[in-house]
């Protein structure tokens, strides 16, 4: 399972690595209103993480700074990526505490005035999930006790709920394209049924390192043989083939270097404990040379080992 969230982790985070990308996915995701109130061409991600302690085992993060439009005041979305496939009630209480841990981490920095920290929970399991804050987990209080509950709000993106039209909609067609194959990121048969139409709408536009990271993730998820793959990039749109087969000849190029890595490092390690045991057979042989009375200077001879090494053994 860690690889699994590591590859989504890997893949959201380097296609929201480009500017571009991440504003209009912001656009697309936060309220109209927080739209209209952001200058997103100031919008730029921060090299800074939020996420701390046990937090780690359930998201991870991505922050960007933004300015309020016509305004000095920065406020910071963050993204962050669900790494739990399962439905948490919980999962409000551990976006307060990555708020906390953030607002936390602006004062060790030294900030005279703190920035508003807006979550973007993003969520593409299987399980379906509802929005609940964490005012919710405490159930029906009385009016005195609530304003010592902890109530915040956050964005949740579940990409799961959202109709396939709306995301071909996207006027950023790379963004269309990845937010489709992360949806069904779980389902390989539509993965491998929509694998045309999803790049060539995806492959139209986007650096080469994003149509590469795209491919990347599209082909990892679908799991094919390398026959079976070839056979379907060969079905693809002649303006787009070239540049599929490519990416897709240096991921095998990639795999066989990996593999000649980790017999490599499998050799290496059977040498080393072979002449580990090696060592102990001479070391036992030596003792029992030892224990014969025989000069320690013909054991050394004889074992090859140093005689400081014979004189210390018991």
């Amino acid at each position: 399972m860690a690889d699994l969230s590591s590859a989504h982790d890997s893949f959201v985070r380097a296609i929201l690595a480009d500017r571009q990308v991440a504003t209009d996915y912001f656009r697309t995701t936060l309220p109209d209103h927080l739209v209209q109130k952001l200058d997103f061409s100031t919008l730029q991600q921060q090299p800074c993480s939020y996420v701390s302690g046990e937090l780690r085992r359930s998201i991870s993060d991505v922050v960007y700074s933004c300015h309020i439009a016509g305004s000095r005041t920065k406020v910071e979305v963050c993204l962050l990526i669900e790494h739990k496939s399962y439905r948490d009630k919980y999962t409000p209480l551990q976006i307060g505490s990555y708020l906390y841990s953030g607002y936390l981490q602006q004062v060790k920095q030294g900030r005279k005035q703190l920035s508003p920290i807006i979550p973007v929970l993003f969520y593409h399991g299987k399980q379906k999930w509802e929005y609940h804050t964490a005012a919710e987990l405490f159930g029906d209080l009385q009016k005195e006790l609530l304003p010592y509950i902890p109530d915040f709000q956050y964005i949740y993106h579940n990409l799961r709920e959202l109709p396939d039209e709306d995301l071909r909609g996207l006027e950023n067609r790379f963004l269309a394209a990845s937010l489709l194959i992360l949806k069904y990121s779980f389902d390989k048969d539509w993965l491998q049924g929509n694998f045309t139409a999803v790049l060539s709408i995806g492959l139209a536009e986007g650096s080469h390192d994003l149509k590469q990271a795209l491919l990347l993730y599209f082909l990892g998820r679908m799991e094919l043989p390398e026959e079976q793959v070839k056979q379907v990039i060969q079905e693809l749109p002649s303006s787009i083939q070239e540049d599929v087969m490519s990416t897709y000849e240096l991921i095998l190029e990639k795999g066989r270097m990996e593999e000649r890595a980790r017999l490599e490092h499998l050799l290496q390690e059977e040498r080393a404990r072979a002449e580990a045991e090696k060592k102990a057979e001479k070391r036992t042989t030596a003792l029992y040379l030892k224990n014969l009375g025989m000069a320690v200077a013909e054991i050394a001879i004889a074992t090859r080992l140093s005689i400081e090494e014979i004189e210390n053994l018991k």
